[in-house]
């Protein structure tokens, strides 16, 4: 339950800016949020329906000539103080973390040193040009008008994916230490 909620505060979220189609909020979520929330096309739409019902968004249908018709939707007040509510909770700032990656780094010792090494530059890599993507996606669309909101976001996502490859280089001295020491 606790990730359809989070799910719907991030979409009243994108909301707030402005109205948008389900297809927009789905393209929109996956440029700003992606780096600390994922959601698939067909969870954003049900979410969407459910609050609607709730009277969180209200929707325009609009009708195209050449496209299929469309729905708008739109943030409702009752929507806007449920997602000011919902920021005024206490969190309870629990870490949660599933990355297969690191399922695979805890198993490298199964791999012989050279192949293990190789293992972890080659997601040294990846880290980086992920950071280098989100900073070129930033100077690219990123304007005051932004929300501080994902300035903040974004920030974050850099500078876990630079960690990630500071650690990489400390993890690959550390298994070549070992692996000099353990022949």
């Amino acid at each position: 339950m606790v990730m359809v909620m989070a799910l719907r505060h991030a979409l009243l979220g994108l909301l707030t800016h402005q109205p948008a189609t389900g297809y927009a909020l789905n393209a929109t979520f996956k440029a700003q949020m992606i780096h600390f929330w994922h959601a698939h096309h067909t969870q954003i739409y049900r979410e969407l329906l459910k609050m609607e019902d709730e009277h969180l968004v209200s929707s325009e249908h609009v009708t195209q000539h050449d496209l299929p018709d469309k729905k708008i939707y739109s943030i409702t007040a009752t929507g806007r103080q449920e997602l000011i509510d919902w920021l005024r909770q206490p969190t309870s700032f629990q870490p949660k973390m599933k990355d297969e990656n690191l399922l695979r780094v805890s198993l490298l010792q199964l791999l012989p040193l050279d192949e293990a090494i190789r293992y972890v530059e080659e997601t040294k890599t990846h880290h980086e040009q992920v950071a280098h993507q989100i900073r070129a996606f930033q100077a690219a669309h990123q304007s005051e008008a932004d929300t501080l909101g994902y300035l903040l976001t974004s920030e974050y996502a850099i500078r876990m994916m630079e960690n990630y490859a500071d650690w990489a280089d400390w993890a690959i001295e550390q298994m070549k230490q070992r692996g000099t020491h353990t022949t």
